[in-house]
């Protein structure tokens, strides 16, 4: 009888502690600027002063994309393929942002990642005008802005 108490203690224990720790290892929603919850935005320039697209999964080709958002401002309904300056990720499930200079599944030609949360406003001259697809990954030990 003592063993049965003892095996359900020890279980209760495992199962409460298992539970914290689902707890302490979710998720918080993290939001970039100008990037609407849940979504990985691009920009034809700046963050904030220029036309956005938003994607909310992996796009293996940006040459079907405008950027359709804000449109009044510079680069309104303008090809997003090869025309990203600035980037931010308001993943809601922890997807890191990243892009890559080849189009399709073959996630070819990395050139940069965005972490949730953050941005990254005017890349690097060497990265900019250059992201071709968009692919949402975990957490990685790629070092990303």
């Amino acid at each position: 009888m003592r063993t049965r108490t003892k095996l359900a203690a020890v279980s209760g224990i495992a199962a409460m502690a298992a539970s914290a720790g689902l707890l302490l290892g979710a998720t918080p929603a993290s939001a970039g600027p100008n990037c609407s919850a849940g979504h990985h935005c691009v920009f034809y320039l700046g963050v904030n002063d220029s036309a956005r697209q938003s994607y909310y999964d992996s796009d293996t080709d940006f040459r079907n994309n405008t950027f359709n958002e804000l449109t009044s401002r510079s680069g309104g309904n303008q090809p997003v393929h090869n025309n990203v300056v600035s980037a931010s990720n308001s993943s809601t499930g922890g997807y890191e942002s990243h892009y890559y200079t080849g189009v399709g599944s073959d996630w070819s030609g990395f050139l940069f990642c965005v972490n949730p949360g953050s941005y990254v406003n005017y890349l690097p001259a060497s990265l900019q005008n250059r992201a071709s697809s968009l692919r949402l990954r975990g957490t990685t030990d790629i070092n990303c802005f």
